[in-house]
Formats: C-alpha cells, sequence, structure tokens
C-alpha cells in the first residue's frame, strides 16, 4: 500500500522541479545583494487541491475532508473550519474527487452521547496533564515520555469514536487529533537543535514538520521570526500553545453534555 501512495504522490508533485527537494536538504542563506526571484503561478499544480479526499490511516481510521495541501511528507485537510496535516508514511489509502464525495456526507447533528462525553473528559484530562507539566518546565526526554502516553489514549479515543454520526462528537475528535499533532510537530522541531551551535535558530525548510507548522499557524510564523530563520525555542513553545487552545475548545463543546 506504501508503494501505491507513493506513485499517486509522483504522479502529482511530477511537474514541480527536482530542485524544490534539493533546497529542503540544504537550505541556502541568502545573499543580501541579490534580490530573490519572484515565481510565476504554476499552471501545472495539481487540480486536486480543493477537492473532496478521504484519507484511510494504517489504524484503520477514516479522516474526510477538503485537501488544502498535498506535499511528499503530508497531506493538509480542512474539517469544517480546522485543518489538519497527517503525514504520509502514517496513511494506508487516499481517495480523491467524486467517489471520496459520495461517501463525504456531513456528520449528522445528533448530539453527543454521555459515554463519550466521558472518555472525551478522561482523554482531555490527559492532555491538561501535559499542558500543566509543560508550564513547569520539562526536558526533551521526559517530554518524548508524556507525549507517547498521550498519544496512546488520543488514539485509543479517536479510533474507538471514529465511525461516529454525530457533529459535536466529530467536532471534538477532530480537535484532539489536531492538538496530538502540534504536540509531535514539537517534538520534532525540537530536535533541530541538537547537534547544532549558534543561536537556536533554523531554516524554515530544515524539517517537513516545521515547515508544516509555519505554513498552518501564520501567527506562529511572525512571533518566532528571527531575519529570515525561526527560533526553535518559540515555535515548540507556540505549538504547547496552540494545542491547549485546540483542548480547551474540545472542553467547551462536551462541557454542556457531562
Amino acid at each position: 500500500m506504501k508503494s501505491i501512495i507513493a506513485l499517486v504522490i509522483v504522479s502529482l508533485l511530477v511537474c514541480q522541479p527536482a530542485e524544490a527537494q534539493k533546497n529542503r536538504r540544504a537550505p541556502q542563506r541568502p545573499s543580501s545583494s541579490r534580490k530573490p526571484a519572484t515565481s510565476a503561478p504554476n499552471a501545472n499544480a495539481p487540480r486536486i487541491i480543493g477537492s473532496p479526499v478521504v484519507l484511510v490511516t494504517k489504524n484503520g481510521d477514516e479522516i474526510r475532508g477538503t485537501l488544502v495541501d498535498l506535499t511528499a511528507y503530508s497531506a493538509r485537510i480542512r474539517q469544517g473550519g480546522l485543518e489538519s496535516t497527517i503525514a504520509l508514511d502514517t496513511l494506508a489509502s487516499i481517495s480523491f474527487g467524486s467517489s471520496a464525495a459520495q461517501g463525504a456526507q456531513p456528520p449528522v447533528n445528533t448530539g453527543m452521547r454521555p459515554e463519550f462525553a466521558r472518555d472525551a473528559e478522561a482523554v482531555l484530562s490527559a492532555f491538561q496533564t501535559m499542558a500543566d507539566g509543560l508550564r513547569g518546565g520539562t526536558d526533551f526526554i521526559e517530554f518524548g515520555r508524556q507525549l507517547t502516553n498521550l498519544r496512546r489514549d488520543a488514539e485509543r479515543f479517536v479510533g474507538k469514536y471514529s465511525l461516529t454520526d454525530s457533529q459535536p462528537e466529530a467536532r471534538v475528535l477532530s480537535l484532539v487529533s489536531a492538538a496530538l499533532t502540534d504536540y509531535t510537530w514539537a517534538r520534532t522541531v525540537w530536535t533541530l537543535k541538537f547537534g547544532r551551535s549558534g543561536d537556536g535558530t533554523v531554516y524554515d525548510t530544515d524539517s517537513p514538520a516545521l515547515t508544516d507548522a509555519l505554513a498552518l499557524y501564520p501567527d506562529l510564523r511572525a512571533a518566532s521570526a528571527s531575519g529570515n530563520k525561526f527560533s526553535v525555542d518559540k515555535v515548540v513553545q507556540g505549538l504547547w500553545r496552540k494545542a491547549q487552545e485546540k483542548t480547551d475548545r474540545a472542553r467547551s463543546i462536551i462541557g454542556p453534555a457531562r
């Protein structure tokens, strides 16, 4: 299945120049004496952007929405007013266009089941424990351990209710998944500090996770910018805040149902 996904991605990105990948691996410091080149719009860009998409993970979870962006590393989709980025190596299949639209009916607003609210509260409590611990300070190893435990609980919860027909339940599931992505990105970006000397700044192309995070959150990009580079510490802390905001919104949704 992984080879099938790879073929899909290659066929969609065939029009993009090979130099883009080279630049991703070895970003060059812009010269102050040279003006950046202005890229013309790519008339051959994949037309599937903006179309319905269904992503099926290796765990069997199904994620439906509108495709916002597709790279060699990840797919970003919009579900209602929320955007989520999913790493391609976690997917078993991708369906585009009308075939995806036929099954991509919006969840029915059937309210929230009491058992869902109880399980959601337990998972959100785990997220809150993580957030409280981060405010008190943590190191990379401890953060990784906490994230592993949090991911186990969150993925079990999402998998249990992934086929829900309830709109508020689907919204909570989406927020939990997106918050987990924020924490995962934060850990990946944090690793960029290792084995480097300097001021703790990196280029936005130094990691696909950093590229995706800064593209998804323009305010985080602005807050962490240092010239043409970005502060690793500010990005990591900003992603922690984004995760907290999402879990706070999820808690406000389940509040009346408890």
